[in-house]
């Protein structure tokens, strides 16, 4: 069998890091592809909303993925391997390879942290924040033209230029110390205010505290790619001492690929509730109603009952006090709430009782025609109005 490293003893090839490299290039570029896909599906199949920070994150995922698979063709190269066990013959090849895999790096990290702001931009635009519109769009226009200025100075690096890719040309180079902590730095600055950024909004959000510390804790998760700029930086000292990039080149894969992943994760959330609510085996049934001033609410319904359930699906209206709920979804028949006669009308009720606060409670009492079984349903509602915060924003 052809030994992984070209051209080098079989002792050297068992000694080289290239099984790490695709393990490492390998699971995360498959993880992070089926997260990326799975957003793709519930924002443009599922929620038909698909937007600016979707097409850029797919950008990002497809520099993820070049990145990745140039990486690997390194590891046959020599990366993996000590500097001075690295074969000759590979030299160049190998400069190539590691200098065109800068931009598409480069231009993955910016993906990301670009289509979190654009998401935020998306989140708020109804919303009274124009100063934090302001300072989202400074966010991203720092970002931005920090990574592209870090892009340009990888290119020019060398003097002449192609002294990158073709290594024993005549000529200098910045240090690479001089060049990789400070875009490192850079890199980390963004990654903090970027992942922060949403923190105070989440804080104003009326939602329960469960959820709203859900929804901190997937953006405070971005900053594990900060520790992995971190990591990065480590290596710089590494380089500057035996020239060995391997780590450092290992560890910008798996900031690029679970960067990409993680800004991912906040789109998934009406996939996550949806399974959830596939899973269970009881909860509260969504209805939406109009009340008496016209206005559109959505509804939480809570049953408890005890009886003979009918499989038949339906959509039914159940009128309560001033307000008609009509129901939306069929988690279950409302003949279990109000069961009806062979003509399909429904059965007299007694004691409803119903509220037009922001939440009601009605106790219906179903009396039965002749040689039906009693039943009591209580019914639980819970009414919000219909206007979107920026949760909900988010997963539209």
């Amino acid at each position: 069998m052809q030994q992984w490293v070209y051209h080098v003893s079989p002792e050297v090839n068992a000694i080289s890091q290239y099984p790490t490299i695709l393990a490492v290039c390998i699971s995360l570029s498959f993880v992070m592809t089926v997260v990326v896909c799975l957003r793709i599906w519930v924002r443009a199949v599922w929620k038909k909303s698909f937007g600016v920070d979707d097409a850029v994150i797919v950008s990002s995922a497809v520099c993820g993925i070049i990145y990745s698979a140039l990486c690997i063709t390194q590891s046959r190269l020599g990366l993996g391997l000590p500097l001075k066990l690295r074969p000759n013959e590979s030299l160049n090849t190998y400069a190539t390879v590691n200098f065109a895999g800068r931009p598409f790096y480069m231009a993955g990290i910016t993906g990301f942290k670009v289509a979190l702001c654009i998401a935020y931009l998306r989140i708020i635009r109804h919303s009274s924040e124009k100063s934090y519109r302001h300072v989202v769009w400074g966010i991203m226009i720092f970002t931005i033209l920090s990574h592209v200025g870090g892009t340009l100075v990888l290119f020019f690096q060398c003097s002449p230029v192609h002294k990158s890719w073709r290594p024993l040309t005549p000529g200098k180079c910045l240090p690479n110390p001089a060049v990789f902590y400070p875009l490192a730095g850079v890199s980390i600055f963004c990654d903090l205010i970027v992942f922060l950024t949403p923190i105070p909004l989440w804080l104003k959000v009326r939602i329960s505290t469960p959820r709203k510390l859900g929804l901190m804790a997937i953006f405070l998760l971005g900053l594990f790619t900060t520790a992995c700029s971190i990591m990065r930086v480590v290596q710089i000292e590494i380089i500057a001492r035996d020239g060995n990039s391997t780590m450092l080149i290992l560890w910008g894969t798996i900031e690029l690929n679970v960067g990409i992943a993680i800004t991912c994760l906040p789109t998934l959330i009406p996939l996550v509730t949806f399974m959830r609510g596939r899973t269970s085996k009881s909860g509260p049934m969504q209805y939406t109603y109009s009340t008496s001033d016209g206005r559109s609410a959505a509804t939480s319904v809570k049953l408890k009952s005890v009886g003979l359930h009918s499989s038949t699906m339906r959509s039914q209206t159940i009128p309560t006090g001033n307000n008609t709920i009509v129901k939306s979804g069929s988690f279950s028949s409302l003949e279990a709430i109000l069961p009806v006669d062979s003509q399909g009308r429904p059965i007299q009720r007694e004691g409803v009782e119903s509220s037009n606060g922001n939440g009601s409670q009605s106790h219906i009492h179903v009396v039965p025609n002749p040689g039906q079984i009693t039943k009591t349903v209580q019914v639980e509602i819970t009414r919000t109005d219909n206007r979107p915060g920026p949760e909900q924003s988010w997963l539209h």
